[in-house]
């Protein structure tokens, strides 16, 4: 018997016009990147989760690769990961240059804290958490390990929107959380997105330049190295 996991067509028929309404308003508005329809998710979104600020990318690998970037981690730098995610969270440490270090899973399926300490070098920069099955990790711990030895946290938020520990929503401890709205996810699009929510407002600023070409206003682009901001400077032809 085939049972399917996801039949993304019935989510859809039971709002379908209120769907279609919205469709409707944003392709008659002309705005079809980014816009007010954005902004209002993203005020939303961020008071939902307990942050100030939310910045909607493009998906939630872009969500986790520009966190680990606005955040100056890149090459020689190092990174705590569970042993036993997706390989976008992965991809989100390479792509900037640094060097995932696994740790194995505890028997929720979340980072194992009590495993964290023996990975961490001289190297460490940050510890990013996967939330994974809508199970939060340990972050009473996590965050006294990385407040203990000044690391960066960064949360994988893909499979737990709403999900809470203590009290608190998953997103709501790191400096960065990170959200997928991929189709299948607890909160799906038409399409795929993904967002970051954060209490740093300079962060806040940097993930907005990120993910416009490293622009915050047009054709003035400022952002070139992960860690680092300055103008591209013109180089004479040979």
């Amino acid at each position: 018997m085939k049972i399917d996991l996801a039949v993304l067509g019935r989510q859809f028929e039971l709002y379908q016009e209120e769907y279609e309404a919205a469709a409707l308003r944003v392709l008659r508005s002309g705005w079809y990147v980014l816009g007010p329809e954005v902004e209002s998710f993203e005020q939303a979104f961020a008071a939902y989760v307990g942050r100030k600020y939310c910045i909607g990318v493009g998906s939630g690998l872009d969500a986790l690769t520009l966190s680990v970037r606005a955040l100056g981690i890149g090459a020689g730098d190092e990174v705590i990961v569970p042993a036993n995610t997706y390989i976008a969270t992965v991809l989100a440490i390479t792509a900037n240059g640094a060097t995932p270090v696994f740790v194995e899973p505890d028997d929720c399926f979340t980072l194992d804290a009590a495993r964290i300490e023996a990975a961490i070098t001289p190297k460490t920069r940050a510890i990013m958490v996967v939330h994974l099955y809508g199970q939060a990790a340990q972050m009473d711990a996590i965050c006294r390990i990385a407040k203990a030895h000044g690391l960066r946290l960064v949360e994988d938020c893909a499979q737990s929107h709403g999900a809470k520990f203590s009290g608190t929503m998953t997103g709501a401890f790191g400096d960065a959380g990170c959200f997928s709205f991929y189709p299948t996810k607890n909160l799906g699009a038409f399409g795929d997105a993904g967002a970051v929510v954060t209490d740093d407002e300079e962060l806040a600023g940097t993930l907005r330049m990120l993910r416009n070409y490293g622009s915050e206003k047009k054709y003035h682009n400022t952002r070139r190295a992960p860690g680092r901001t300055a103008p591209y400077e013109a180089r004479p032809s040979r």
